[in-house]
């Protein structure tokens, strides 16, 4: 059932690619998120000799961090194997706290799902050496780390129906609404803002990039949701949000079925 959901929303999003094309998509979307359930159950293994190797471009943005003494904001977006970028970081030794929504309060999941999911963010936490934060908590400590020159990592399109301060982006040839909450919580701190994407060129190889952005928080998330619109068309399986797509997702001209295709 999946599966054919995912074959009518690539047809719906990338009507040019055909019927085959949309069915290999579909079945390499399902194949990531399988790969990305079984890193789940052994993350300690991902960087390591055992386990997927990880290779990273643009570490020299760390480590000038790292001389500026500046706190910052990783910015990931639910595109590929996710949680690769940030173990690669901290193998190299960076510390790093992570902020989630709150997974007890999600009324979509079940109990097996959240202790699943609560199991996964404690062993992701542990790795990434600093501390794990939801939502729902203040985030004052989430400032005063960062002004501190701490890093956290954050997902730029993290959505939930209840979130009221968005954005809208140009995305495949519509408009893509996310949460400000990064731009807001860069300006308030005067954080960096460092993206990092993988990309699995294998089921054990995963190649990650680190881009520092735009010193100005509202060009940085322009320049993440440009990336993003670049590799989703490159890769439609990778990006985790198609049963989003109608909540996240606006055409140009309301009469517009399909976000265009890839170019």
């Amino acid at each position: 059932a999946t599966q054919r959901f995912l074959e009518h929303r690539f047809a719906q999003v990338f009507p040019q690619a055909g019927a085959a094309q949309h069915a290999a998509w579909a079945r390499a979307h399902l194949d990531m998120l399988a790969c990305e359930l079984l890193d789940a159950m052994a993350l300690d293994r991902m960087g390591r000799a055992d386990g997927p190797q990880l290779s990273l471009q643009g570490w020299e943005h760390m480590v000038r961090l790292k001389e500026e003494g500046r706190g910052f904001i990783l910015v990931l977006n639910h595109f590929d194997r996710l949680l690769a970028a940030p173990i690669a970081l901290a193998r190299r030794g960076v510390r790093l706290n992570n902020i989630t929504m709150p997974l007890g309060l999600d009324a979509n999941l079940d109990y097996r799902q959240r202790d699943f999911l609560t199991r996964k963010v404690g062993t992701f936490t542990r790795i990434i050496g600093g501390q794990w934060r939801s939502t729902e908590q203040s985030l004052r400590p989430v400032h005063e780390s960062l002004r501190a020159g701490e890093g956290w990592i954050i997902l730029a399109d993290a959505w939930g129906p209840e979130f009221s301060r968005l954005r809208q982006h140009r995305f495949l040839n519509g408009r893509l609404q996310i949460p400000t909450g990064i731009e807001r919580l860069a300006r308030a701190t005067g954080a960096a803002l460092v993206q990092a994407v993988t990309y699995t060129d294998s089921p054990g190889r995963l190649r990650i990039e680190a881009e520092r952005l735009d010193d100005n928080p509202g060009r940085a998330i322009d320049q993440v949701i440009q990336r993003l619109d670049h590799d989703v068309r490159e890769r439609p399986w990778a990006w985790w949000h198609w049963g989003l797509w109608d909540q996240m997702w606006r055409p140009d001209h309301p009469s517009g079925a399909s976000g265009g295709g890839i170019q």
